[in-house]
């Protein structure tokens, strides 16, 4: 049986191990299953006596995260907060296979429950409060974003969702409304062409589907704050501004 990670709080302050698991961390593999990795921004001033925030950011089809890790450290050491960003490699249920993670079940893999797992390990290592964390995903991440609002808002602080492909419109049971939602999107991330091969309800373009699934949303009682960003396409770096905006008044 693997032992439990090391918990930054058992190492004496002076430790070289207290160096790699605040800062930039490294990749870590998913101890419940190692074909999933996850890095970190910890504020490097973070005492053994805290219990930081957790921010959750989702990478979209690209699997892009640094650009999350270098945007948010700052306002990190500012709010007492963990940044995780997982990483759902292409492949992992066959060679082609880029999209199984967005619909957060395919292949007999359950996508959401990785995520879960790996958030249980960050508050156990770095004494994270996780029991309801803030999830942010853009593109494909915001495919996934708002199913998992759907299957676990329990666990959600706030979601924001971020220019999704493909939306799953609410339907049955409506427990997630008391979750805040943000859905943003840049005001010129409207090209059907772009999207064409991705069939869905809501629209011929991201920006017809966004605003599809935040009338649905409101529709069932929950509290949308819908975000577009002028001047700005399919770029999940330049929307960050108005996701930190949401994620502060969340807190």
């Amino acid at each position: 049986m693997t032992p439990p990670a090391v918990r930054l709080a058992e190492l004496p302050p002076d430790h070289a191990g207290r160096r790699l698991l605040t800062g930039y961390t490294p990749a870590f593999a998913a101890q419940a299953d190692p074909r999933f990795s996850y890095t970190l921004f910890v504020p490097e001033d973070i005492r053994d006596d805290e219990r930081p925030k957790l921010w959750v950011f989702v990478h979209g089809t690209r699997r892009r995260t640094r650009f999350y890790l270098d945007g948010l450290a700052a306002l990190a050491r500012a709010e007492r907060a963990v940044v995780m960003t997982p990483l759902f490699p292409a492949g992992i249920s066959a060679p082609d296979d880029i999209d199984g993670y967005k619909v957060l079940e395919h292949a007999g893999i359950r996508f959401d429950q990785v995520l879960l797992d790996m958030v249980d390990e960050v508050a156990h290592r770095w004494n994270a409060a996780a029991s309801a964390f803030f999830l942010h995903g853009f593109s494909g991440g915001g495919q996934f974003a708002h199913r998992f609002l759907y299957r676990h808002p329990e666990r959600l602080s706030a979601v924001s969702i971020g220019a999704p492909g493909r939306v799953a419109l609410p339907g049955g049971e409506a427990s997630f409304t008391r979750v805040p939602v943000q859905i943003v999107i840049g005001s010129l991330d409207a090209d059907p062409a772009a999207i064409a091969w991705m069939a869905s309800e809501g629209g011929a373009d991201r920006l017809s589907r966004a605003r599809t699934l935040a009338a649905a949303l409101r529709d069932y009682g929950s509290a949308v704050r819908f975000d577009v960003v002028e001047g700005v396409g399919h770029v999940g770096e330049a929307v960050l501004p108005a996701v930190t905006e949401f994620l502060l008044a969340n807190q």
